[in-house]
């Protein structure tokens, strides 16, 4: 475990034993170091067309075809005897 890492869980357990009157004073403390730090912004993952090609073009209705899966699924779990 690297030494940043026992620091950021020595860190937790410190702020968890902060009055509560005190924890938004460190809070804002930490807003404040990384709004002033540059860190690399994490640009929101677009997942259109991640099922295209996968099959389920093939499915005239997919509506239906997921009832019917559900409700076989139901049956045979309705079914099962303990």
């Amino acid at each position: 475990m690297s030494t940043a890492t026992i620091d950021k869980m020595e860190l937790k357990e410190k702020i968890s034993l902060l009055p509560e009157e005190r924890v938004n004073e460190v809070k804002s403390f930490i807003d404040f170091i990384l709004a002033q730090s540059e860190m690399i912004k994490q640009t929101p993952t677009n997942l259109r067309g991640i099922w295209k090609n996968k099959g389920f073009e093939k499915i005239n209705d997919l509506d239906s075809e997921l009832k019917d899966l559900r409700k076989e699924m139901n049956d045979s779990i309705l079914k099962r005897e303990f």
